[in-house]
């Protein structure tokens, strides 16, 4: 898989600004200890999360127990949400989502037998893949550094934070034509730039 698609992999979420700017101020309120901020967040994001939980599991009941620990992390993680590098629902949608995941690798784990530890191999990236890794990410953030800053911004915003084309429009504000070129014309620069 080339690097271009390994980082373009998004999680996209459906919230408007407004919604957006009154999450913040209710996570801002929660990390401050407000149960009342607590209980009008929960109101407002849980039938998403439940939802995200939901499509993950597949399990009613498991997505209720995801669905709570979400918001036990979320409370206790309140004031560590940085505004400046995902969006509020963004933030609690990959928090959710991680616990669901943990949870689907929990589930498929099978207890082994005497000596069929010894018989497993390392999964683990080696070194070699590690330094691929590396040389990938250094080579996006190389060619990023190219683009032109409505086309960064539009590109960032939408593929390593996850918001989706409405939601970038009334972000940076812009006509939703003009992100969608920029975008296009981004991507055609950086996969230009990374084939290089």
């Amino acid at each position: 898989m080339r690097p271009i698609h390994r980082l373009l992999i998004v999680w996209r979420t459906a919230i408007s600004t407004t919604d957006a700017d009154q999450l913040r101020q209710l996570l801002a309120q929660c990390s401050q200890g407000n149960r009342h901020a607590f209980e009008t967040l929960y109101r407002r994001v849980a039938p998403r999360l439940h939802g995200v939980a939901l499509r993950c599991l597949g399990h009613g009941d498991l997505a209720e127990e995801i669905l709570q620990e979400s918001f036990v992390r979320i409370w206790n993680n309140a004031s560590r949400y940085e505004a400046h590098l995902s969006a509020p629902m963004t933030w609690m949608v990959n928090i959710t989502r991680n616990l669901a995941i943990d949870q689907l690798r929990r589930l498929r784990e099978v207890p082994l037998d005497d000596g069929q530890e010894d018989s497993l191999t390392d999964d683990s990236p080696s070194a070699h893949d590690l330094l691929d890794s590396a040389r990938e990410a250094k080579a996006m953030n190389r060619c990023l550094e190219t683009l032109e800053g409505p086309q960064r911004q539009a590109i960032t915003l939408a593929y390593f934070h996850g918001l989706s084309y409405p939601e970038l429009a009334e972000q940076l504000p812009a006509p939703l034509g003009s992100v969608k070129s920029w975008i296009r014309r981004g991507m055609e620069r950086l996969r230009r730039c990374l084939e290089s």
